[in-house]
């Protein structure tokens, strides 16, 4: 099954490959998420863990916080297969955040604290001194389900049936994922080799985007390209959709060659740009057309997750970009030539960065992502919300949660279904920007989801019950406002008692406006929220 080493237990596994392809049907398969990270085979006995990536380099002392494995291993050693993930603030897995991990093989401390990651296990190829590859997946993840690893920063990557993909796709494509992968159950678990008994199926979508400006590197100098900013064209002008990140090479030489001359002083986006972004931008006059990647529109009208692919010959402009008279705004008109954009699309070579002591390959971290995202996050909520950390999907939160859905998967698959689409509700939640028009029955919904997880974790030791009075539900209300507050109560009074407790949310007619009132029930307490913007 791989190189021997001592002991038994093999010092190299190669990594079984996936096909590119379709969802299959039928009953014969299992499907899994595609998790946006570093893929890694972890060896791990008593004392000791090893790290290795696809291409076989070690990043053992690139994640220390996984070291872990080494205690939760049997004597005769485990070998699993996983992916090493980092989390952004909605608890969406980052990969411009992982690349900041694997830029050093020795980490500092308040790096590991900063940004966090998790393995994320999904197969077993080596057990208390026997070889489980040609096991069939289906039992060698009874076997990984049943090690007891899942425990922060290990995950369990749940596995669902066929007859669940449907819903696992959906939740993909709400999570902000590239991918799911689809495995026979009946495979056998082949090193180094690419089968098309695991078939990787990618989510992503593609369109044509307009550059309306960029972020530049660092204020010092603001020719240099951070990120895009980009807009979809329309009747009332250019709409602003977010911004990307380059990564390196040819793609990234083409378009920072041409941008530089097109800088103007005006904005070309109509409805504004969010004040973060705006702050340090450099606009464009909106002639260069590029073609990006992203996985979904978020409710905000932005790109989730969008990954430049590069810039658009003017020939292959699709039809209809430029419609409703956008291209024959006069602004424009005299400060651009013509012929802009009409260069050569492959532009110069540009010198590669140099690169750190044997860090991971870019291409190493994932192979559906090539260059870095760069998505914008929300400021953070005033107190007493910033207590809770508002805007952050805690990690220990987000391992939990994934950790008791694949427990579910196989003793109740429809709750453990429930609470998979909950999951990827809540994280679209806290993927939304604090002016995002919402309404009192989305911010409730919100935390009936996060209500719900946490009653599947703590069991008795948590009773929940959420309500609204006639009339409220579409009032509005500012995005993640209730349920930070309903957070910080569960994991302040609630989660330190050992029996637990209970939360109640209600939401009341008060005068011209409405009132949320939180109360924890064994303790008595009451915290209530007054939205300003609410009037009835």
């Amino acid at each position: 099954m791989g190189r021997a080493g001592t002991g038994g237990m093999p010092d190299l596994v190669p990594p079984m490959q996936a096909a590119t392809g379709e969802l299959p049907t039928g009953s014969g398969w299992a499907v899994e998420f595609a998790w946006d990270g570093l893929r890694c085979i972890a060896y791990a006995r008593p004392g000791r863990v090893r790290l290795l990536t696809a291409r076989d380099r070690s990043v053992t002392s690139a994640f220390p916080e996984l070291h872990v494995l080494a205690a939760k291993a049997p004597q005769g050693g485990v070998i699993l297969d996983g992916t090493v993930v980092a989390l952004d603030d909605a608890g969406v897995p980052s990969r411009r955040l992982l690349m900041r991990r694997t830029a050093t093989q020795r980490p500092g401390a308040s790096l590991v604290v900063d940004v966090p990651v998790g393995f994320f296990v999904s197969d077993l190829l080596w057990l208390d001194g026997e070889s489980t590859t040609a096991l069939p997946y289906q039992r060698r993840r009874e076997l990984v389900d049943d090690l007891g690893l899942a425990e922060q920063p290990v995950v369990l990557s749940p596995s669902w049936p066929a007859g669940d993909a449907g819903h696992v796709l959906a939740t993909a494509r709400r999570y902000g994922l590239d991918g799911v992968y689809a495995k026979r159950l009946d495979s056998a678990y082949q090193p180094g080799r690419r089968s098309r008994n695991w078939l990787r199926v990618p989510l992503r979508q593609s369109r044509q985007v307009v550059i309306g400006g960029w972020t530049p590197a660092s204020p010092d100098r603001p020719d240099t390209v951070a990120a895009l900013l980009l807009g979809v064209p329309g009747s009332a002008g250019l709409r602003y959709v977010g911004r990307v990140g380059l990564g390196a090479g040819a793609p990234r030489a083409a378009v920072t060659a041409l941008l530089p001359d097109l800088g103007t002083d005006d904005s070309a986006f109509a409805g504004g740009v969010p004040a973060g972004v705006s702050r340090d931008a450099r606009w464009a006059v909106p002639r260069l057309v590029g073609q990006v990647e992203f996985t979904e529109w978020t409710a905000g009208g932005r790109l989730r997750l969008p990954v430049w692919r590069g810039l658009v010959a003017p020939e292959d402009v699709e039809d209809g970009l430029w419609d409703d008279g956008f291209a024959d705004d006069e602004r424009w008109d005299d400060e651009t030539d013509s012929e802009a954009g009409t260069v050569d699309l492959d532009g110069p070579e540009e010198p590669a960065a140099p690169q750190a002591a044997s860090p991971p390959e870019a291409s190493e971290v994932t192979e559906a992502t090539e260059a870095t995202e760069a998505t914008e996050r929300p400021e953070p909520l005033p107190d007493p919300v910033a207590r809770a950390q508002a805007r952050r999907l805690e990690q220990h939160f987000v391992y939990n949660s994934l950790n008791t859905i694949a427990s579910l998967v196989r003793t109740d698959p429809g709750r453990a279904r429930e609470l998979l689409l909950g999951f990827a509700d809540l994280t679209r939640a806290a993927d939304r920007p604090t002016d995002d028009a919402i309404t009192l029955r989305d911010e409730l919904d919100s935390v009936r989801a996060y209500l719900q997880l946490e009653q599947a974790r703590f069991g008795k030791r948590l009773t929940a019950q959420v309500s609204s009075a006639p009339g409220l539900d579409d009032l509005p209300a500012t995005p993640m406002e209730v349920l930070a507050q309903v957070r910080a109560v569960v994991q302040e009074v609630v989660e330190p008692r050992p029996e637990g407790g209970g939360v109640t949310v209600e939401a009341a007619a008060d005068g011209e406006h409405y009132v949320v009132t939180i109360t924890e029930t064994a303790t008595a307490q009451t915290w209530t929220i007054r939205p300003a913007a609410a009037t009835l």
